[in-house]
């Protein structure tokens, strides 16, 4: 008798239960995957009202309701891009660095009071107790407020060099100046060029880089004594410096008769003895009728 008749007969007529489980399982995981996809994809199509500059704010200016607009963005997007929801929230605030058009506006752009010093519109600030002098562009060529300045004059008096040129104290009486040149008996003193400072930082320069006015932040007594020299009619220039190049020494006459060879072959030598300076916009020097300090006379090329 073969096995399969050995199969006891109510196990033949029993049929075997099948496993639901597997299949159940199966199934809520693609009905959890489709409601988490549909969800997300909901989630990605929300979006919320922010606000964005309507037109440039220049660094220090209070906002009003004219210079703001709003945008949708996705609810879900990058911390950097949280922005600002309410406008009443910018309304009267200040514009902590330069804001331009379309620029969605961030909480660390706005202050809620005023800066307490002058602000220009690239950002920079006024330093404290110092002051803004300007200082014509059309001699110096190509520069900009990345740059600095260093500043010098020529003359014919040795001792508007002289005086600081041989540590002479402030006050005292100055030597006697040797001349610098003969001319048979009689002694002449000749032109000569004053490298006065070196590095001066500039803070704004208001119209073309080649033939704007650059605005020098310098301490009081500094500007004092650049209107003092531009009071005794001497000529200045300045010539383009990097900010990180090493400051020259102040005060630092030379002559036509005086150069040689080997001093046109060092390198850069000594350190700026006086701190240096600054720069800010404007067409004009209010409250003087003198020309800006670098505008070079018409007869002088």
């Amino acid at each position: 008798m073969s096995s399969s008749l050995s199969t006891p007969l109510s196990s033949a007529l029993t049929p075997k239960r099948s496993s639901l489980l597997p299949a159940l399982l199966l199934i809520v995981g693609m009905a959890i995957t489709i409601a988490a996809a549909a969800y997300g994809y909901i989630e990605s199509r929300r979006t919320e009202r922010v606000v964005i500059a309507a037109r440039d704010v220049p660094y220090g200016q209070q906002i009003s309701a004219d210079d703001l607009a709003t945008i949708e963005l996705p609810l879900h997007r990058p911390a950097q891009l949280a922005g600002v929801g309410d406008p009443n929230a910018v309304i009267g605030t200040y514009a902590t660095r330069q804001i331009g058009a379309n620029d969605l506006v961030q909480p660390a752009m706005l202050a809620n009071n005023p800066p307490d010093h002058p602000v220009y519109p690239n950002g920079r600030e006024l330093g404290h107790n110092m002051v803004p002098v300007p200082f014509a562009l059309n001699a110096v060529g190509p520069i900009t407020d990345r740059d600095t300045l260093n500043i010098g004059f020529l003359s014919a008096d040795p001792a508007l060099c002289d005086r600081e040129h041989a540590n002479v104290p402030a006050g005292a009486a100055l030597e006697p100046v040797a001349p610098l040149s003969h001319t048979g008996d009689t002694a002449q003193s000749l032109a000569y060029a004053c490298r006065w400072m070196s590095g001066v930082p500039i803070l704004y320069i208001a119209g073309g880089e080649g033939d704007g006015i650059a605005y020098l932040e310098m301490t009081p007594a500094q500007a004092h004594a650049l209107r003092a020299l531009q009071a005794a009619g001497v000529t200045l220039w300045g010539e383009r410096y990097g900010a990180r190049s090493t400051p020259l020494m102040h005060m630092d006459r030379l002559d036509a008769s005086q150069v040689i060879l080997p001093d046109l072959t060092q390198p850069v030598t000594t350190t700026l003895r006086i701190e240096p300076q600054r720069v800010a916009p404007l067409q004009t020097v209010p409250g003087t009728s003198s020309p800006v300090p670098g505008i070079q006379p018409a007869n002088v090329p």
